[in-house]
């Protein structure tokens, strides 16, 4: 417990002094976020910097302070993991901060990070998905030469899932710490500071972001999927006693759904899926109930079923489906004409 509070604490300082710094340091760097004329996708009200992503230092100094108070007996396998962990998410934020300052096309910055997470995954087996559990069931089905297309698939999902997801102050951040909580629970100890410095880095990141302060930016999307996406199935991996694969699919589900349903509408309407637009979750839960109460009830359709889930082992099958329904009907009453989205 020793180790996560120090982590926490840490991150959460560095973190503070970052974000203080944050619109000299966009400027700096040439990640600032320009607001589009009347009408356009980007309404903020001014120039904002996209550095939310420099929370990987203090999240990065945080685990690895404390990280040397674990038991020095934890073997070099598990330290391999931890520095492939460490590559992937700075390779990540690499990608999307390049994003940010010289817009890559999708499919350079996809290929690009496809290519980064099977490295990774290829290298560090822990990080790959070789089996299927269901919680519900005593059954583990093997999956074989599929292990390694079915992983990326999966990553390179939740990345785009949790890029399209940052549309609003606070979505993204918030994620990280309902999905921080659960993995905290979930993950062995030799993870645990990593995602404990995470929690203290997103708590301060929040505070910052809800102010308009700064935005997260593809840099810190980019690499907080890589992190929350590799950590699950780190977890999976070593508790799959405990945790089944529907366990981690209710974990992502909601921004996972929003995007299959943007991809599919926008391809059966012959437009480009990766093309931006005002027809997210977060759009229609903010044109009918505003900003910062919409917050509460697009996190709420993540927290409750996970808290439940956690409670009720076993059950997270049941709460997934509790989850489509609900999502699905937020999603219609909240998808009316507005002023707002006009």
């Amino acid at each position: 417990m020793i180790p996560e509070l120090i982590s926490a604490s840490l991150a959460a300082a560095a973190t503070f002094i970052t974000c203080s710094f944050a619109l000299p340091l966009g400027t700096s760097l040439g990640l600032l976020d320009f607001p589009d004329e009347a009408g356009g996708r980007k309404q903020h009200a001014r120039v904002t910097p996209l550095v939310g992503g420099l929370v990987l230092a203090g999240i990065s100094l945080g685990a690895i302070l404390a990280t040397l108070m674990l038991p020095a007996d934890l073997g070099p396998t598990v330290e391999r993991h931890v520095a492939w962990l460490g590559i992937a998410v700075a390779a990540m934020f690499l990608i999307g901060v390049a994003d940010d300052r010289f817009e890559l096309s999708v499919r350079s910055r996809l290929g690009v990070a496809a290519l980064v997470l099977l490295l990774v995954i290829v290298t560090a087996p822990d990080f790959a998905v070789s089996f299927v559990h269901f919680g519900h069931q005593p059954a583990v089905r093997l999956l074989g030469l599929a292990s390694v297309p079915f992983t990326m698939l999966c990553l390179v999902g939740l990345l785009n899932a949790v890029n399209m997801a940052d549309g609003k102050n606070g979505i993204v951040i918030s994620l990280g710490l309902v999905w921080s909580a659960i993995l905290l629970r979930w993950l062995p100890a030799a993870m645990t500071p990593v995602m404990a410095a995470t929690a203290g880095a997103l708590a301060v990141l929040l505070w910052f972001n809800m102010r308009n302060r700064l935005f997260l930016g593809d840099g810190g999307s980019y690499a907080l999927s890589a992190l929350f996406g590799l950590l699950a199935v780190y977890a999976y991996n070593h508790h799959f006693n405990d945790i089944g694969a529907d366990d981690v699919v209710l974990l992502f589900a909601v921004p996972v759904l929003d995007t299959m349903r943007l991809v599919f509408g926008r391809m059966m309407q012959r437009r480009s899926p990766f093309h931006g637009g005002r027809d997210h979750l977060h759009h229609y839960i903010y044109a009918r109930v505003g900003w910062p109460f919409g917050l509460g009830v697009y996190i709420s359709l993540v927290l409750i079923p996970n808290a439940a889930a956690t409670l009720i082992p076993g059950t997270a099958g049941i709460w997934l489906g509790v989850t489509v329904v609900a999502y699905t009907v937020v999603l219609g009453l909240a998808h009316r004409p507005s002023r707002k989205l006009a």
